[in-house]
């Protein structure tokens, strides 16, 4: 493998054009800001079909949000799942909630509903469902058990841009949804996010929690790193900010709470400029994994997560199940050069800052720590090339031992 050649574990689709909105976006008046906001809303009305959306300046502050507004309605917990991205963390700290944890099923990704039942019969009041990866997740359970109990179900599609269920784009299956267009994800602001209400009781929340967003921030620091992510995403130049250890590229860490604010002005006309690259680059992503998941499915080493009827993932990245010693070579620098990551490294219950938050932390959760200990991750970005995909391939018969 040639050494200078790195890629990023994923990526979202950018352009000059968008730079240069950006650029737009810091230099207009409010009135300016105010149009490219409702440019956004017409695009996420047009495809996700709300009732009502509330732009922010990120997907945590979208579902921060959402937690203050159902918990100042319907006092309680909010049911988190046990593995997910820290930022499930910060925002329930952010919301200052009482938290129940349930396991998720590693096969699939899927709440466990046994025990998502139990922490409703606890007192939970909302439920968060995350479609990791971009693997969408059928809620129809889900929102039979919260029915029973009175619960409202938050739908975190943050990862899931370019995924459909039923033929609908994922984020669209209950009374709430958080959206990110942060730095990574399939749509891109550089930073920014949303919350979209679906029903009257979304609505409400919506309605409760708007004015409780701050001011926006101009956007320099959401520009540069626009800029960067423009220049630095290629193969040939990644190498140099992931030697930086200061930038925490690729790494999972929890950050503390900030104060809620709307979206910055680079957000929204960025997400406007890139909104059809995202389209394409999700069939590019959903290209390069089913060439991937091919090459995986005859390895003894891995395990494929399986995938819901009438579902077609958005794969921000590509995840499956490895053995012990397949997860170990996903840590070595020749796997990450290749954009392979290992999963969250902790359930949520296991976080030092969090634990104390939860209801439940001493309860079992066993799917939750097999994909903590198992998961690992695969590129399948637009800048795969087909050398970097038979790279990959390579790596994936070498780390099974065939």
């Amino acid at each position: 493998m040639n050494g200078w050649r790195y890629q990023a574990p994923a990526r979202s689709p950018l352009s000059a054009r968008a730079v240069i909105a950006g650029v737009r976006g810091v230099a207009r008046n409010g009135r300016g800001s105010a149009r490219s906001e409702g440019r956004v809303v017409e695009l996420l009305t047009a495809r996700y079909g709300p009732r009502d959306v509330l732009l922010t300046d990120s997907g945590t502050t979208a579902l921060t949000a959402a937690l203050i507004g159902v918990l100042k309605d319907r006092p309680g917990a909010v049911a988190l799942p046990a593995y997910g991205c820290y930022d499930l963390a910060t925002a329930a700290d952010g919301a200052n909630a009482p938290v129940l944890l349930y396991d998720l099923d590693p096969r699939t990704l899927a709440p466990d509903l046994t025990q998502l039942h139990e922490a409703l019969r606890q007192g939970a009041s909302a439920v968060v469902v995350v479609h990791l990866y971009g693997h969408p997740v059928d809620l129809s359970g889900v929102k039979g058990l919260a029915a029973e109990r009175g619960a409202l179900v938050i739908e975190d599609a943050a990862q899931a841009a370019g995924a459909t269920l039923d033929d609908r784009s994922v984020g669209t299956q209950c009374s709430l949804a958080v959206l990110s267009f942060g730095r990574g994800k399939g749509l891109t602001g550089g930073s920014g996010g949303a919350l979209l209400a679906y029903d009257d009781a979304g609505a409400r929340v919506v309605e409760a929690v708007r004015g409780l967003l701050g001011a926006p921030r101009r956007g320099w620091p959401e520009l540069l790193t626009i800029a960067a992510q423009l220049i630095f995403e290629r193969p040939r130049l990644y190498a140099l900010p992931a030697a930086l250890p200061f930038l925490h590229l690729g790494e999972t860490v929890y950050r503390a709470p900030r104060p809620l604010r709307r979206p910055s002005r680079v957000s929204a006309p960025v997400v406007g400029a890139t909104w059809h690259l995202a389209e394409r680059e999700a069939e590019t992503r959903r290209h390069n994994a089913e060439r991937l998941l091919s090459a995986l499915r005859w390895q003894p080493g891995f395990e494929t997560i399986s995938t819901p009827p009438r579902a077609r993932p958005g794969y921000l990245r590509l995840p499956v199940l490895a053995s012990p010693a397949v997860r170990r070579s996903a840590m070595e620098p020749a796997a990450r050069r290749l954009g392979v990551m290992p999963g969250y490294p902790q359930p949520l219950c296991d976080l030092e800052r969090f634990r104390q938050r939860c209801w439940n932390r001493d309860a079992a959760f066993p799917g939750s720590r097999v994909l903590a200990a198992r998961l690992c991750t695969l590129p399948t970005h637009g800048r795969l090339r087909l050398r970097d995909l038979e790279r990959l391939e390579l790596w994936i018969r070498i780390a099974s031992g065939s």
